[in-house]
């Protein structure tokens, strides 16, 4: 009888998770209505889906898509205000005890269903995008001293030691090589970067804060982290030769490869910097492998990337007397991937476990109610068996970034070719100008510093 229950109760979850989280229902599919909500430019539907989910285990996650949609909306109260609620969220995921109530009930939960009743707890290199555009939200509101404390948020995430590796006492080393042999693509992408907490998108704008203070140590110290993540981006490269000639730290420029000419400007000049976003971070696929198993084969769902690496789309941007085209700073598909991978383990395990215990619900299934239960509890173990494909899919795909200086006053420029649009420069101080492109739609918005 007890097990009987057992299985109508997670029967009865079933049929509730596939319209209020993601246990049963696949993210990446929820979310295609965010991405195309910003495709066309129609970003309100989308925003009252999120609040649908925020009662769900995917909570966090809708305050971060919801975050996104309301601040390229130009509703940047309310993208602020969704951001805090995600930041107070993650504070609390940090606070918590290694063992609670809660978190034991759900990983249990999980180990009768899937990774996907486990509350969606992010990953680093989205936190540390969290707290870029919840910078962007300060600076739009005219708080400039806002901002510059979310970057110090991401700064001290970006500081912390590198990814250590996850512990595989449980596990035997041929297994993991095993299931990492599975997913060539994904680890070429991984591979792109050292670690997916860098980020110099971050580092760059906290960079350009401190320029526009005058706090030209502090600036340089970020474009310097910045080009170190991005060696060969040559605005990076001309930032810093910028700023170690005005604070003579010639011998801070023996490692610039290639050599960089500073750029000049004249007296009525102002410099305008670009943030450009291009795209969507990829979703996770499934993939379904086999797991053996002493007395049977077991088939169980794993989350990888699997689309080839796409090359960026670099911004161009003209006027009569400019041509220039961004350059990126930082690849987002290759975060998503390294950071997937570094949790491939502790993922392997819980696979493991979850393999055992529905191994064993089947044995008492057949023992204790005969063969047609048993065939029930098997049913339900192949129906509950979903990869995890939670993620942040409103991200941009690649983050790039472009300087130049403009004579001061109202200027016209064209974007890619086709595009015009405006922005006011300011005699001698830098003008933030932010644009974001999804598939042919353009978010443009500045903001003198």
């Amino acid at each position: 009888m007890l097990l009987r229950g057992l299985f109508f109760f997670f029967l009865i979850l079933h049929l509730v998770g596939c319209t209020t989280s993601s246990v049963f229902t696949p993210y990446p599919m929820r979310a295609e209505a965010y991405k195309q909500s910003l495709n066309t430019g129609m970003i309100q539907p989308a925003l009252e889906q999120t609040k649908k989910q925020l009662t769900s285990r995917d909570r966090l996650l809708a305050l971060l898509e919801q975050g996104r949609l309301a601040q390229l909306a130009e509703d940047y109260s309310q993208s602020k205000q969704s951001f805090e609620a995600a930041i107070n969220l993650l504070d609390k995921i940090d606070e918590r005890a290694t063992i609670s109530l809660s978190n034991t009930a759900n990983q249990g939960t999980s180990l009768v269903s899937n990774d996907n009743v486990i509350p969606y707890e992010s990953n680093i290199y989205e936190e540390i995008f969290l707290h870029h555009f919840q910078a962007i939200n300060y600076l739009a509101l005219g708080d400039k001293e806002g901002a510059q404390v979310e970057m110090r948020r991401a700064q001290r995430l970006q500081d912390k030691k590198s990814d250590e590796p996850s512990d595989n006492s449980t596990l035997s080393t041929a297994a993991v090589s095993e299931y990492q042999s599975r997913f060539d693509t994904m680890n070429n992408l991984a591979q792109r970067v050292t670690s997916s907490r860098q980020n110099a998108y971050s580092f760059y704008l906290s960079g350009v804060l401190y320029e526009s203070q005058n706090k030209l140590d502090d600036a340089f110290i970020d474009y310097k982290h910045a080009l170190a993540i991005a060696p060969d981006n040559s605005f990076l490269q001309q930032d810093v030769l910028r700023l170690a000639t005005k604070l003579k730290r010639d011998d801070e420029l023996k490692g610039l490869k290639p050599p960089v000419k500073a750029t000049l400007s004249k007296p009525n000049d102002g410099t305008v910097v670009v943030f450009y976003e291009e795209g969507f971070v990829p979703a996770k696929k499934e993939i379904f492998l086999p797991f053996p198993w002493p007395e049977s084969w077991y088939v169980l769902a794993f989350p990888y990337y699997g689309d080839n690496w796409l090359s960026p789309e670099p911004l161009s941007i003209s006027n009569g007397l400019l041509a220039t085209a961004t350059q990126v700073v930082t690849d987002s598909q290759a975060l998503a991937a390294r950071a997937l991978k570094d949790n491939l383990v502790p993922m392997l395990v819980r696979q493991t476990l979850r393999a055992q215990t529905k191994h064993k619900m089947q044995q008492q299934a057949n023992d204790q109610g005969g063969a047609i239960l048993g065939l029930l509890v098997g049913a339900y173990n192949i129906i509950s068996e979903n990869a995890d494909l939670r993620s942040w899919l409103t991200l941009p795909r690649f983050a790039h970034i472009a300087r130049f200086n403009l004579a001061e006053g109202e200027q016209n420029l064209i974007l890619n070719g086709f595009k015009p649009i405006k922005v006011s420069v300011q005699r001698n101080k830098i003008t933030l100008l932010r644009i974001v492109k999804v598939d042919n739609h353009f978010y443009v918005a500045s903001w003198p510093l």
